[in-house]
């Protein structure tokens, strides 16, 4: 009942026709949308690629000094076409208080001073994202997915599903993401959405802080927390030792010996 109530509005739009209205919201009709992605290369990005972004969005906890924190959401915006990465942060709620600094949140907001301060104008930011892919760790929250429609990403890939990461304990706004896609379609811009990438390094950021019997994530063990009945992962005193002999926290690294990274 509401779509054809909205069709004769968008017929007054040259660029927005019924026609175009109807091809979005079959796209993002979360009755068919796909869940699982790994292995495909679409807009012309090799498969292998798509597992590196997700692995330094992954990854990006490890800047903040801790390799199993609370809050393990991590995002990397990159640009599409040249594959170059633009900016990497990981959830900043704990670290400036502010809630609503989730990790995409964060990821616009760092991004946005990044290309401020190489002295790009509002409205070229604006126009640049686009232009771009945002990788994280972890499924949008109805938040997040709304500010990268609002953004215009070219593309978001995501990590372990809120599915999977409400099954592990944590509280969520149960709507996936998909479904505010469907929801959005008057925006007018398509927005990719891939999911469930490298979820075999994903997932284990996620399982550990409310489930004693998980495996904690290389570099931590777990130990009583004082004044608690329970156990946590805690870092064990090398941690970066104990990473780099796992062979994991190498991707932001190995981004910036390739020379496709600028920003840190």
């Amino acid at each position: 009942m509401f779509l054809p109530s909205l069709l004769p509005l968008f017929a007054l739009l040259p660029s927005f026709t019924p026609t175009r209205t109807l091809q979005l919201v079959s796209a993002y009709d979360t009755a068919i949308h796909p869940e699982f992605h790994q292995g495909l290369a679409i807009n012309d990005v090799p498969a292998h690629r798509r597992l590196h972004w997700m692995r330094v969005a992954n990854e990006a906890v490890y800047a903040d000094g801790h390799p199993c924190p609370q809050a393990p959401f991590g995002s990397a915006v990159v640009n599409t076409t040249g594959d170059e990465l633009v900016c990497v942060i990981s959830n900043r709620v704990g670290v400036t208080g502010n809630p609503a600094m989730h990790g995409e949140i964060s990821a616009i907001t760092h991004c946005t001073d990044v290309l401020t301060k190489k002295g790009w104008t509002p409205q070229e930011i604006l126009g640049s994202w686009k232009e771009f892919s945002l990788y994280t760790n972890g499924e949008p929250c109805p938040m997040c997915a709304s500010a990268i429609r609002w953004a215009g990403f070219k593309e978001v890939i995501y990590g372990s599903s809120i599915r999977t990461i409400a099954e592990h304990g944590r509280n969520q706004i149960y709507i996936p993401s998909s479904e505010v896609w469907e929801k959005s379609y008057s925006l007018g811009h398509a927005t990719l959405m891939l999911g469930n990438v490298l979820t075999n390094e994903t997932d284990v950021f996620f399982a550990h802080q409310f489930n004693e019997s998980a495996p904690c994530p290389v570099g931590c063990e777990r130990q009583p927390v004082p004044g608690k009945r329970v156990q946590a992962c805690t870092p064990v005193d090398n941690w970066e030792e104990v990473i780099a002999k796992a062979g994991v926290g190498l991707a932001l690294g190995q981004s910036k010996v390739q020379g496709r990274h600028d920003e840190l």
